[in-house]
């Protein structure tokens, strides 16, 4: 007896996740960026700017289209249907926007990341101490399961609301796992735990290039 294939979701219902996500991650990406303005150079920040301004542009671009599409079918569905890949080929509008968006949220990130560079390099003290790579490991190998999930979530971006959203607690649980977490990598702001995040990457991946040549 033959099966019949679901009806597809609604293209902007199946977008609009992901799209509020990234509205999120701009906002706070957004803050960030004014937050670390005073520390970075003006020709910098005014390019985070543009960049967070022109991708948010797009964002909405893409969901109006979106909306102007309608529910019609992919013309590529049938063959897709065939292949037994449905509605996953190259060329469909729904999938290369959702990889958009996923895509974006992280460059988000790395845009929030570069308006910091100070509490890695410019200040002394702690933060001087944070450079170290072991320091950074040991300080993540201390966190509770939880707060290592609340710490992954808060490296890309996302803002206490969807990391409880995301884990299926309560925003104000959230916070006292954020608390935590800023505590034991001795920062001050989810701005500097992002730049400390991306510094350890950066320097595990080069020392992995320099071990494998």
């Amino acid at each position: 007896m033959p099966t019949s294939n679901p009806k597809p979701q609604s293209r902007v219902a199946a977008l609009e996740p992901k799209y509020a996500r990234l509205l999120a991650v701009l906002k706070s990406s957004a803050q960030s960026v004014e937050y670390g303005s005073t520390a970075t150079r003006s020709d910098v920040v005014n390019l985070q700017r543009r960049a967070i301004k022109a991708l948010q542009e797009c964002a909405d671009i893409a969901l109006s289209l979106a909306e102007c599409l309608g529910d019609g079918v992919c013309p590529r569905d049938i063959t897709c249907l065939h292949l037994g890949d449905w509605n996953r080929c190259d060329t469909c509008f729904d999938e290369q926007v959702s990889k958009f968006f996923d895509q974006a949220s992280k460059f988000m990130t790395a845009i929030a990341a570069s308006a910091e560079p100070g509490p890695l390099v410019l200040r002394k003290g702690a933060f001087a101490e944070s450079n170290s790579c072991d320091a950074f490991r040991e300080r993540v190998a201390s966190f509770t399961d939880a707060q290592q999930r609340v710490f992954e979530l808060l490296v890309t971006g996302l803002p206490n609301k969807l990391i409880a959203y995301e884990i299926g607690v309560s925003e104000a649980t959230i916070k006292a796992h954020v608390s935590a977490v800023l505590r034991k990598l001795k920062v001050r702001s989810r701005g500097q735990a992002i730049a400390l995040s991306s510094a350890f990457e950066r320097n595990r991946d080069r020392g992995a290039s320099g071990s494998s040549s």
